[in-house]
C-alpha cells in the first residue's frame, strides 16, 4: 500500500479605499469605509460556503479522469509485459480520501496623511487547502490467480453478448476452439515459435457476424436446469441460408443436423450442438498481447519471440489480431494516442482512431473487472508516505 498526499492553497486578496473628507464629512467617510470592510469580510465568508460544492465538482471529475486514465495505462502495460514474457502486476485503487480546509480573515488600517485626506486600507484573506490520500493494493494471491487462470463460463459470454458486444469479437477473444476449429490455442500463452491455425475459426465467426448484423441470429442460454449451453437461434429463412450451410460444413456437422447450441466442453458434443473451449482472462490477455508490435532492435536481440510460418518466414500476427488489437511502438508516443505507456525505453500505444483496438481493449477491461470483482488485495506490508 502506498499513500500519497498533497495540498493546494490559494492566497489572500487586498482592498483599499481613499476618501476625501473635511469636518463632519470625514466621519461619514470613515463609516463608509467600515461598511466596505464588513462587505469584504462577508464576501470572504460567503466564498467559504461556496467552496465545498465547487471543490467537489472540480476534484471528483479530476480524480475520476486520473483513475480511468491510469487504469487503461496499467492494462496496456501488462499486455506489453506479456509480449516480452515479463510478469504482469495489477495495482487496484482501493480508496481515495481527501480533506478540504478553508479559512477567511479580514483587517483594516487607517492613517491620516493630510487634514483633508484619510487613507483606509482593507485586507481580506481566503485560504484553501486540499490534502488527498490514495491507497493502492496489489491484486495477488491464490484467489486472484485462480480467477485469472480459470476458463470463462458460457454465462459470461452470454452476459457480454447481451451487453452489446458483437458475437465475432466475443468468440475471437474468449474462445480458443469451436468444434474442430482452432483459434490459435498456442497463442493463449507466451508467443509460440510457429504460426498457429486460425483460418477456419475466423471464417466461422465472420459468418456468425454477418448473420448477427442482419438480425438473423440470437444468442442465449439454455433454459434447461443445470445446463451451461449457449443456444443459437436462427430465424426460419436464415437456417436455410448459404452462410448457415457453410457454417455447418466448417463445424463438420452431419447432413440434416441443425446447429442450435454451443457447450463448454473439451470435445464436440453429440446431437445438434458444438463443443467450445473458452479462454481464461490470462489466456485472452496473452492472445491479445500478440498484437504488440515491438521495435526491430528487440526482435534482433531476442527479447521477444519471433514466430515463423511454414516457409520459415516471419509470421505477421496482425493477420490474427489486426481487427482486434494493434499496439504500436516507437521512440515517442503520437499526440493522437488513446493510451500510451513507456516500457523498456520504448513507447507503446493504441491510436485514438483505432476503434477496433479500443473496443477490444474495453471488452478486456470489463472481463477483468468481472473476474477480479470481490477479490481482496494483498495486505500491505509497507506504507510509504510521500511528501507534499
Amino acid at each position: 500500500m502506498v499513500r500519497t498526499s498533497g495540498s493546494n492553497q490559494a492566497g489572500s486578496l487586498g482592498y483599499f479605499c481613499v476618501s476625501r473628507t473635511s469636518g463632519q464629512k470625514r466621519s461619514r467617510g470613515r463609516l463608509t469605509c467600515g461598511r466596505i470592510l464588513l462587505v469584504a469580510c462577508v464576501a470572504a465568508l460567503t466564498g467559504c460556503s461556496l467552496s465545498g460544492p465547487t471543490s467537489i465538482r472540480t476534484s471528483r471529475t479530476n480524480y475520476n479522469a486520473a483513475i480511468a486514465e491510469t487504469s487503461s495505462e496499467q492494462l496496456l502495460l501488462n499486455l506489453v509485459r506479456l509480449r516480452y514474457r515479463d510478469v504482469p502486476l495489477f495495482l487496484e485503487v482501493s480508496s481515495v480520501t481527501t480533506s478540504f480546509e478553508i479559512a477567511a480573515d479580514g483587517s483594516a488600517t487607517a492613517s491620516i496623511t493630510t487634514p483633508d485626506i484619510d487613507l483606509l486600507t482593507l485586507r481580506s484573506g481566503l485560504r484553501f487547502s486540499e490534502r488527498p490520500s490514495v491507497t493502492y493494493l496489489p491484486l495477488q494471491g491464490e484467489q486472484f490467480v485462480r480467477k485469472l487462470m480459470t476458463p470463462l463460463e458460457t454465462e459470461t459470454l452470454a452476459l457480454m453478448y447481451h451487453s452489446g458486444w458483437s458475437i465475432e469479437r466475443i468468440l475471437k477473444v474468449c474462445v480458443q476452439r469451436l468444434g474442430p476449429l482452432e483459434n490459435a490455442p498456442r497463442a493463449s500463452g507466451p508467443t509460440p515459435r510457429s504460426a498457429p491455425k486460425y483460418e477456419g475459426f475466423f471464417e466461422a465467426t465472420d459468418l456468425l457476424q454477418v448473420l448477427w448484423q442482419r438480425g438473423d441470429l440470437e444468442l442465449g442460454l439454455s433454459a434447461e436446469e443445470g445446463s451451461s449451453a449457449l443456444v443459437i437461434r436462427f430465424n426460419h429463412d436464415a437456417s436455410r441460408s448459404s452462410e448457415v450451410q457453410r457454417l455447418k460444413e466448417l463445424l463438420q456437422l452431419p447432413a440434416g443436423t441443425e446447429l442450435r447450441g454451443l457447450t463448454a466442453s473439451q470435445t464436440e458434443i453429440t446431437g445438434e450442438g458444438v463443443g467450445l473451449v473458452t479462454r481464461s482472462i490470462m489466456a485472452s490477455m496473452f492472445f491479445l498481447s500478440q498484437g504488440v508490435i515491438p521495435p526491430d532492435r528487440d526482435v534482433e536481440l531476442g527479447n521477444v519471440t519471433l514466430t515463423l510460418d511454414e516457409a520459415g518466414a516471419p509470421f505477421d500476427w496482425l493477420r490474427i489480431t489486426g481487427g482486434l488489437m494493434h499496439i504500436e511502438s516507437g521512440s515517442a508516443a503520437p499526440e493522437t494516442a488513446y493510451v500510451a505507456v513507456r516500457y523498456r525505453k520504448t513507447w507503446f500505444w493504441i491510436r485514438d482512431n483505432d476503434l477496433d483496438s479500443k473496443a477490444t481493449f474495453a471488452l478486456l477491461g470489463q472481463l477483468l473487472e468481472l473476474q477480479s470483482g470481490g477479490v481482496e488485495g494483498t495486505k500491505p506490508v509497507l506504507t510509504l508516505p510521500i511528501g507534499v
